[in-house]
C-alpha cells in the first residue's frame, strides 16, 4: 500500500517542509500541519498502523504503481519510501511499515536541501581540486534525505565492585619522618542507569561511516508519523534488536568498567579485583535518523558526502583531480619563481 498526501487545493503532493515543519505543496504553497492530516485520499492509515504483517524480512523485488503517474516501482531490499523514478511523486510504501517494522520514534530533519547544497559546496571546496562535474547542479540535484534505521537501548544494571585500596600517611615525630600505611577490602553496589545506546541498524552504510555523524540529540525525538516521510527515502533495519543487544551490552560494559575504575576514591592507590555487570531491565525502540547523503564514483573508487541531518556534522572525503592539483602547484611555483626573479634583480 502506498501513501501519499495529495494537496486539497490544487491535487499536486505535498512534501514535508523542513523549515515550515509542516507539509507543503510546491504548485500552490498551500501548508497543512501534520495533526491536520487525517485521511490519506484514496488509502487509509489505520491499516499501516495495526498491521502485523510485517513481522519478519522485507524482500527487494516487489512491484509498486505510482498513485501520480502510474510508473512501476521495483522495490530495493528494506526500502521504505521513495520518490518516484518518473515523476518524483513521494511514496510511502506503508505496508512495510507496520507491525514490528513500524518505528517508534523519528529524529525529523531539520538541515533542508539548501543548508546541505551549501555545505556540500564547502566540504569540496566549491570543486577547486575536484574532478569536473563532481560540483555540477545535475551532480548536486543527486543529494537525497535519507532517514537511517537505528535502535536506541536502554539498560538498568547493578555494577558489584570488589577492590583493594591503600591510604599512605607521612608525618613526621621528633626525629623521624613515619610513614603509615592503611590497607582496606573494599566491596560496593552501584544501580546505573544508561539511556539512548544508539546503534545502526542497516547495511546501507559503514556503522564507522554512521558513527562520524554522531552524536544524535536524542531528547529531540518525535512519536513516528508517517508525513515526516514525504519526500524521503527511507528503510527498514537490516537486523533486529536481538542481533543489536549484544552491542549494546558491549558498550554498556565498557562504560560500567570505566566507572567503576573511578568510583572508589579517597585513597592513595586503588587495586580494582573485580567487577560484575547485571543487566536488570532493558528496553529498546526502533527509531529513524535523518541524513543527507550522495556517492561519486571517480577512477573506480567511490566518494561520499554524507551530513547529519539534525545538527549539519559532515562526514566523508571528497576526490581530488590530479590534472587541478597540478595546475595549482604549477601556478604557484611560476609565482614563486617570478618572485624570486624580482628579488636577485633587486
Amino acid at each position: 500500500m502506498i501513501l501519499h498526501y495529495t494537496c486539497p487545493d490544487c491535487g499536486a503532493e505535498m512534501v514535508y517542509d523542513i523549515k515550515r515543519r509542516k507539509l507543503h505543496c510546491d504548485h500552490c504553497s498551500k501548508e497543512m500541519e501534520l495533526s491536520q492530516v487525517s485521511s490519506l485520499g484514496t488509502e487509509d492509515l489505520s491499516a499501516a498502523k495495526t498491521s502485523d504483517k510485517m513481522e519478519g524480512d522485507i524482500l527487494a523485488g516487489q512491484e509498486y504503481h505510482c498513485p501520480n503517474c502510474g510508473g512501476l516501482m521495483v522495490t530495493k531490499d528494506k526500502e521504505t519510501s521513495a520518490n518516484c523514478a518518473f515523476c518524483g511523486a513521494p511514496m510511502i510504501l506503508a505496508d512495510r511499515l507496520s507491525g514490528k517494522r513500524r518505528p517508534a520514534k523519528l529524529l525529523p530533519f531539520q538541515m533542508d536541501r539548501q543548508d546541505a547544497e551549501k555545505a556540500f559546496r564547502k566540504w569540496c571546496r566549491n570543486g577547486r581540486f575536484s574532478p569536473r562535474g563532481f560540483t555540477s547542479a545535475e551532480n548536486i540535484q543527486r543529494l537525497r534525505g535519507m532517514y537511517i534505521p537505528y535502535w536506541l537501548f536502554q539498560f538498568d544494571t547493578r555494577v558489584d565492585i570488589s577492590a583493594q585500596a591503600t591510604r599512605v600517611r607521612v608525618f613526621r615525630q621528633g626525629d623521624y619522618q613515619i610513614t603509615e600505611t592503611e590497607f582496606y577490602d573494599i566491596q560496593r553496589a552501584y544501580k546505573l542507569q544508561y539511556k539512548d545506546i544508539p546503534l545502526d541498524a542497516s547495511q546501507q552504510l559503514e556503522d564507522s561511516e554512521m558513527a562520524k555523524l554522531e552524536p544524535f540529540n536524542f531528547s529531540e525525538l518525535k512519536a513516528f508519523n508517517m508525513p515526516y516521510l514525504a519526500g524521503f527515502d527511507s528503510s527498514s533495519y537490516d537486523f533486529d534488536e536481538t542481533e543489536m543487544a549484544p552491542s549494546a551490552k558491549s558498550k554498556v560494559e565498557k562504560y560500567a568498567r570505566d566507572y567503576a575504575q573511578g568510583a572508589v576514591s579517597g585513597y592513595s592507590m586503588v587495586h580494582l579485583n573485580s567487577h560484575t555487570i547485571n543487566f536488570e531491565r532493558e528496553e529498546e525502540a526502533f527509531i529513524f535518523v535523518p541524513i543527507w547523503f550522495v556517492d561519486y564514483n571517480y577512477h573506480g573508487k567511490v566518494y561520499k558526502f554524507m551530513m547529519n541531518g539534525q545538527n549539519g556534522r559532515i562526514a566523508g572525503t571528497p576526490p581530488t583531480s590530479r590534472g587541478k592539483i597540478a595546475v595549482w602547484w604549477a601556478g604557484i611555483s611560476a609565482v614563486l619563481f617570478i618572485i624570486s626573479l624580482i628579488i636577485s634583480l633587486i
